[in-house]
């Protein structure tokens, strides 16, 4: 029993750690994609896919890892970039987010470079959406002639859960208020056992003074009887010795 238990404390531990790694790693994304909407960190942009406008070359819940780039950088025709872009929401806010699209045309315009982009999967180019975008629009690279980002397949959409708000709650906030209940639970139960074996050994010492208290009465009535016995002997002696005058 007690091996099964700790076993269960050891899995508990693991998990509590594992929750507590997600937890810090949902945060970070989170932290790092306030600025453009798509994660930055240690120079490699990260953006969970949501649509199909660029099937086959990715699908909608894979996790694409490019690499960022300057806000001067320069660009081809045929590359698949990481764009700032924005939508509005049901609330009638917009909100920023990341596209990745392809590179379909390029222009220069007073020796300012633009670039068209265009989802493999789409019949129209994002003119109309996002028009022609300039350097410092684009965030970053998935594939030029000679860089080839990563393809998680999946993965997108578990993070998009974990930065949900009910998938932050069920996976991060409920395991952890689980956790401290069980703690919480486990403290009371060393607590009380403690207690009661701290009152054990109270209880042995007192017994042990009892029977301590109980050696020195019956010692203490042997040594009165003791002295009673010799009193009376003298008494005897004195008569004896009366009686012999």
């Amino acid at each position: 029993m007690k091996v099964f238990k700790k076993v269960i404390n050891i899995v508990i531990d693991v998990l509590v750690v594992l929750i507590l790694l997600v937890s810090a790693l949902v945060l970070t994304l989170s932290l790092a994609s306030q600025d453009t909407g798509s994660p930055n960190l240690l120079g490699y942009t990260l953006n969970a896919i949501q649509t199909g406008s660029m099937e086959p070359e990715f699908y909608d819940g894979d996790l694409l890892i490019g690499k960022s780039t300057d806000i001067d950088g320069t660009y081809n025709k045929g590359d698949i970039v990481f764009f700032e872009s924005s939508y509005k929401g049901e609330d009638g806010i917009e909100y920023k987010m990341v596209k990745c699209h392809r590179i379909v045309k390029t222009k220069d315009d007073n020796g300012i470079k633009y670039y068209l982009t265009k989802g493999d999967n789409n019949k129209i180019s994002d003119e109309g959406t996002d028009g022609w975008l300039t350097a410092d629009k684009i965030v970053g690279v998935y594939q030029t002639n000679d860089y080839q980002g990563k393809k998680l397949e999946g993965v997108g959409s578990v993070i998009d859960y974990l930065q949900s708000f009910w998938g932050f709650f069920f996976v991060i906030v409920l395991p952890m208020i689980l956790f401290f209940i069980y703690e919480l639970v486990r403290v009371i139960r060393n607590v009380m056992a403690y207690t009661k074996e701290k009152a054990i050994v109270a209880a042995k010492e007192a017994a042990e003074n009892a029977e301590l208290s109980e050696a020195q009465k019956q010692k203490a009535i042997e040594e009165y009887l003791a002295s009673q016995k010799v009193k009376e002997e003298s008494s005897k002696n004195e008569d004896g010795s009366e009686n012999q005058g």
